[in-house]
């Protein structure tokens, strides 16, 4: 039972703040869809291909694979990335497998990070 003055339990709370949360996310995902649908995004990113066929990552292993798609080497969910979006020397050109292990890693790392999985500090 909660008492008659507040709208959510304890537990429920942070539901709401999730909730705010995800708003956010979702505010700040539209615009990066925003600049991936771009016509200047889109001329970039296939001359880019172009010029850079192969798979960056494959290269780097002696593999020659086919790039299909353009990747932003520091993603464009930071602040330094949104900055370089359209730097040539933060992109890469990346096949389709590569890309799905990268940004895998990627969201890995901004879940490590996120403050509702850090730990408190240890007091001595």
């Amino acid at each position: 039972m909660i008492p008659f003055n507040q709208r959510f339990c304890e537990e429920h709370k942070q539901d709401k703040n999730k909730q705010a949360t995800n708003q956010e996310r979702m505010q700040y995902e539209e615009k990066e869809l925003r600049f991936y649908k771009s016509t200047t995004w889109t001329k970039l990113s296939k001359s880019f291909r172009l010029r850079n066929p192969t798979c960056a990552s494959c290269l780097k292993r002696g593999i020659i694979r086919q790039a299909v798609l353009v990747d932003h080497i520091e993603p464009i969910k930071t602040a330094y990335g949104w900055q370089h979006r359209l730097d040539e020397s933060n992109l890469q050109s990346l096949c389709q497998t590569c890309h799905n292990a990268k940004t895998a890693r990627e969201v890995a790392q901004r879940r490590m990070r996120s403050p509702e999985r850090s730990t408190p500090a240890l007091k001595f």
